[in-house]
């Protein structure tokens, strides 16, 4: 059963990379990405273990605890690997002790598994300064690996009937990108504070002094006591460690067997009011009825809220790093740098209109079949986006000439943010003719399988970021210098306008035809198993 299932996994990955070339790419980006981390943490282990053994013990329970917690969190948004869900076996004749087993070898010998365990190989150089801990390490290691797979099947199993409600995911998807959003925010707090403290190396040990007891942390503080020769501490965190892993695996089995005998079955959202307002705002045409329907999943698709919520929080995430450490920058150029952080929402404005036809999936089809010219398909995704955009410029704008009370400066803020995300609106409505991206599925989690947009959305930003920077220099560069001649901002202004109008007009024209002449190939990318 173990060999069946990794086999059965590893050839749902094979089948997913030979139908989408482009995740072949993505997994050996974010593959190599994850090396340079490993690199990094076996750099500094080797570091530590040279000029400061006692602190790598410390280190590596607090290491290992984030991971494990990790491995929980992380379930929090999969609520288990689809692929392999249970109720997927729930008419096999197996039971749930045979199907266990499989179960955790596929997830551990998954891109993730491999990874962690990787990790923990590289954990052995910090135990190197004393071979009994060496010794321990290696035999906690399977145990510690255990305890971070079989934890995360319980926390899925725990909230896999609540999570089956559509309104439950997407209410848990929002708040937990909202934490990952402003996680730099949060981590930069965190760091400030931590640098603030009298004696940091003293919290290190003592946070992995308290980690060590728990069931997150037990296991990697085993070699940690047999390090110190503390053999009674090592004893009783061996217990803990082995205690977890049995209680973990009894209500992994539990669990399994129930749901294989009383599937869990996602639930909808359920009712849907109408958008009578909304429709008359907006024109009577295929574009038009193309933008109030991107609206509408602005308000009730996760993966386009969280979008929304980016669009509005990027610039906020520039800002407030700067304004907590407002003595490494002198106030002028403090506040020229809040006044002009809105145009930083450009970024996403480009990502989201080159994206939007990746969000509709199959339905995309729609489209394809009712002989839909291009030009309106791109009109209505920019306008859907930019009925959001444009009023967040102005917004964020305003707030930032209050915040410096620059408000002379107002006219720059506005030309530069309103302008370049209008140009970006436009390069991306041509430019995800070609590089549509990758977008997880509906229904699926929006931080799941295909949020970042795979490497096409990579390279298409590398492609619209300069564009967009040549056609919009010029409403940017007049409101740099409106910091210095505020009379300038009007101009830059003025340009922003027509210039992002140009813009837009450009890409839905010329994105038009190049799509009318590539339907078939944009529904077959955004419709293959992301």
């Amino acid at each position: 059963m173990v060999a069946l299932l990794v086999s059965l996994r590893w050839r749902q990955l094979g089948h997913q990379l030979t139908k989408n070339p482009w995740m072949i790419v993505s997994l050996v980006v974010f593959g190599l990405m994850a090396l340079g981390a490993l690199f990094g943490l076996g750099a500094g282990l080797i570091a530590m273990r040279v000029t400061a053994p006692e602190l790598a013990a410390m280190v590596l329970v607090l290491l290992g605890a984030v991971v494990t917690l990790g491995w929980w969190a992380g379930a929090v948004l999969v609520s288990a690997d689809e692929l392999l869900a249970p109720e997927r076996f729930s008419l096999l004749p197996v039971r749930a002790s045979q199907l266990l087993p499989g179960l955790l070898a596929a997830s551990a010998l998954g891109i993730g598994g491999m990874f962690t365990l990787v990790f923990l190989l590289l954990s052995l150089i910090g135990w190197s300064a004393s071979w009994p801990a060496v010794i321990a390490a290696v035999v906690m290691l399977p145990v510690a690996f255990a305890i971070c797979i079989l934890g995360a099947r319980v926390v899925a199993g725990l909230l896999a009937s609540w999570l089956a409600g559509r309104k439950t995911r997407d209410l848990v998807a929002v708040l937990v990108a909202l934490v990952l959003i402003f996680s730099g925010v949060i981590l930069n707090l965190g760091v400030s504070a931590f640098a603030s403290l009298e004696d940091p190396r003293a919290a290190v040990t003592d946070l992995a002094a308290v980690a060590a007891w728990t069931p997150l942390g037990a296991a990697f503080g085993v070699p940690a006591a047999i390090s110190q020769g503390a053999v009674g501490v090592a004893t009783a965190r061996l217990v803990i460690a082995l205690v977890t892993l049995a209680a973990l695996w009894l209500a992994a089995r539990a669990m399994l067997a129930a749901r294989l005998v009383a599937p869990i079955v996602n639930r909808g959202g359920g009712r849907i009011r109408g958008g009578a307002l909304l429709d008359r705002m907006l024109p009577a045409s295929p574009a038009g009825a193309i933008a109030a329907r991107a609206l509408r999943y602005r308000r009730r698709d996760p993966r386009h809220i969280l979008n929304t919520v980016a669009l509005v929080a990027l610039p906020i995430l520039f800002v407030v790093p700067i304004v907590l450490q407002p003595e490494e920058f002198d106030l002028g150029v403090l506040r020229n740098m809040i006044v002009l952080a809105p145009s930083i929402s450009a970024l996403m404005v480009a990502t989201i209109v080159q994206m939007d036809v990746a969000y509709d999936n199959n339905a995309v089809a729609l489209h394809v079949l009712v002989g839909l010219r291009g030009s309106s398909d791109r009109a209505g995704r920019v306008l859907g986006v930019l009925v959001i955009a444009v009023p967040s410029a102005v917004v964020l704008s305003i707030a930032a000439c209050g915040f410096t009370g620059a408000w002379e400066l107002l006219p720059a803020a506005l030309g530069s943010s309103i302008g370049l995300s209008a140009i970006a609106a436009g390069a991306g409505a041509l430019v995800g003719t070609w590089l549509p991206g990758r977008a997880p599925a509906p229904e699926a989690s929006p931080l799941g399988r295909g949020s970042s947009g795979g490497i096409q959305s990579l390279l298409a930003l590398l492609i619209m970021m300069p564009a967009a920077g040549i056609v919009g220099g010029l409403p940017f560069g007049l409101a740099i210098a409106a910091l210095w001649n505020p009379w300038l901002g009007w101009l830059s202004l003025l340009s922003g306008l027509v210039l992002g109008g140009l813009a837009v007009w450009g890409g839905v024209v010329w994105g038009g035809r190049v799509l009318d002449r590539r339907w078939p190939e944009i529904l077959a990318e955004v419709g293959s198993e992301s």
